[in-house]
């Protein structure tokens, strides 16, 4: 497929990009034991009668929520890689998340095994999240503006599909035989374990320049104290304003999951492939199609204006959901996943990206420990607020929960206003993107 070609991205930078496609095909099997639309089914239903029902809603949300909350460690990462060559500090990340997600296939079916495995997801999560924070640096030092986001576009679409394969797979196996996940996971570990090997094996263009900058700039020094992320707020107030209203869209996102693997196991009575077909296969499979539009427009514009446009998909998405589960109308959840997998294809790149339309080269770790660690802040509030209203719902009438989905769509909708009048107030700085140099 030519977004995979090495052919369309600079000379200097084709190896880097073999390398990182071979990375993220292997290493996404890993990222799929662990995805919370993967997980949180396959915990859903395996613990389903073995603990109390409220006790496993909540553990379930926790873990579904595992890659956003899990991201409060990133002032953690960013101090203890701060002037340290990047690759060997992520590739360490990467073998510790293997060894995390190994040991997943050993826990036990019981109530104190939901609890170790609600605890390694999380941990492998906040080792992920420590390789996301950092890599975006390596990113900006090998690709230009439009290649980044085209070779960021190649790697997201290869990891969504390789996601949606081993989610069918495990959701189907799960069916046959509720103890396969003690096989593919073991599987799963040792591509992990290659594509560690593949990654450390990337060089950095001006490595040195870049950690001679680190070094240099006191401002980019960060504390291990995540309230530090206020001092950059405060100086940069567009930038604050934009996590602002990323805060209220990204809480709504997240009360989306964890109540609709409720939903879908107690009003459709949705099992392991069901589910998993809903919460992830079908956006997973919808997101490559829309990567490559939402990565031309990123790169034509301020990552301000594009969320502006892009927030509203979600908003839609979000809609449907609550008229489906209201409804009782299930191909209605087919549809929304298809919207949302359009969303979450903008989503991927601009999260991974868009600090650096904010970012002094030198500080752009520092940005993105910023953005990861409020994304960690409201992974935390978000689930914990979205099985409390589920249940305080249900206790008042069975079936009442459904409308837990209309406070996702209304936090939505602000938070699509909030980058929409942001986009006016910058005016002609957001409709094009930033200089770099």
């Amino acid at each position: 497929m030519p977004a995979f070609d090495p052919a369309r991205v600079p000379f200097l930078a084709r190896p880097n990009f073999v390398l990182e496609l071979r990375y993220t095909l292997l290493f996404s099997t890993v990222l799929a034991v662990v995805e919370g639309g993967v997980i949180g089914v396959i915990a859903r239903n395996a613990f389903d009668g073995v603990v109390p029902r409220t006790r496993l809603n909540f553990v379930v949300a926790l873990m579904m929520a595992a890659p956003e909350f899990a991201n409060i460690s990133s002032f953690l990462w960013t101090a203890l890689a701060h002037g340290r060559p990047k690759v060997r500090f992520i590739n360490h990340l990467q073998l510790a998340t293997v060894a995390l997600v190994l040991l997943l296939a050993f826990v036990p079916r019981s109530e104190p095994g939901l609890y170790l495995l609600g605890v390694l997801v999380v941990l492998a999560r906040v080792c992920i999240g420590g390789v996301v924070t950092l890599r975006a640096s390596i990113w900006r030092a090998n690709y230009t503006r439009l290649y980044r986001a085209r070779a960021t576009g190649s790697f997201s679409t290869i990891s969504v599909l390789v996601i949606a394969a081993c989610g069918l797979l495990f959701g189907k196996a799960m069916d046959l035989w509720d103890q396969s996940f003690r096989v593919l996971i073991p599987i799963c570990a040792v591509a992990g374990a290659l594509a560690a090997s593949s990654y450390a094996r990337i060089r950095v263009r001006g490595h040195a320049r870049l950690l001679a900058a680190e070094r240099a700039d006191p401002a980019a020094r960060p504390s291990l104290n995540p309230l530090a992320m206020r001092r950059v707020l405060t100086s940069d107030r567009a930038y604050d304003a934009f996590m602002t209203s990323l805060f209220i869209i990204g809480t709504g996102n997240l009360m989306l999951s964890a109540p609709l693997v409720f939903t879908l196991k107690e009003r459709f009575g949705a099992e392991y492939l069901g589910g998993i077909a809903v919460l992830n296969t079908i956006p997973s499979l919808v997101i490559p199609w829309f990567i490559p539009l939402w990565a031309r427009l990123l790169a034509r514009v301020h990552v301000v204006r594009f969320r502006a446009i892009h927030s509203w998909v979600f908003v839609v998405a979000q809609a449907v959901v609550l008229l489906a589960v209201v409804t009782r109308t299930f191909w209605l959840l087919y549809l929304s996943s298809a919207l949302l997998g359009a969303a979450y294809g903008g989503g991927t790149l601009a999260w991974n990206l868009g600090h650096l339309d904010f970012a002094p080269g030198p500080r752009s770790n520092l940005y993105m420990g910023v953005h990861v660690t409020l994304n960690g802040v409201r992974g935390i509030i978000a689930p914990l607020l979205a099985v409390s209203i589920y249940e305080w719902l249900e206790s008042r009438a069975e079936g009442q929960g459904a409308w837990v989905f209309a406070f996702s769509v209304v936090l939505c909708a602000v938070g699509a206003l909030g980058f929409v009048t942001l986009s006016r107030v910058m005016g002609e700085r957001a409709k094009s993107p930033p200089r770099e140099g």
